[in-house]
């Protein structure tokens, strides 16, 4: 027998793969990894020249450390195309959606329910 939370987290899976924006999300996931692997702000920046050179550092690195990622997932693509990145995020926002359904639903449920009430 099918059961209501089942079908709770089956139709919430199916809503989140099918609204999610993967592009969206790989930017962001792009971006927060160049933020960790291109070092920040240091030592020797006291004028205005060695800042904006640092800057213009800092920055061609950003630029050639995404476009890397980005030719990695390229490559990726074309070597498992019936396992595409953008599918990949798609799967996970279901199943995370999915999880959060059948959980919200459980404390919902419970809430309800009157046979696991103390009677005291």
């Amino acid at each position: 027998m099918i059961s209501l939370d089942w079908i709770c987290g089956q139709c919430a899976f199916i809503y989140a793969f099918n609204k999610i924006k993967p592009a969206v999300i790989v930017d962001k996931l792009i971006e927060a990894v160049v933020d960790v692997l291109v070092p920040g702000k240091g030592a020797g920046e006291s004028n205005w020249f060695w800042r904006n050179l640092r800057s213009l550092e800092r920055d061609s690195d950003r630029i050639s450390k995404e476009l890397d990622i980005r030719g990695e997932l390229r490559n990726w693509d074309s070597e498992f195309p019936f396992f595409h990145h953008e599918l990949i995020v798609r799967y996970a926002a279901g199943f995370l959606a999915s999880a959060v359904a059948v959980a919200a639903f459980g404390q919902v449920r419970s809430l309800f329910s009157s046979s696991k009430r103390s009677r005291y």
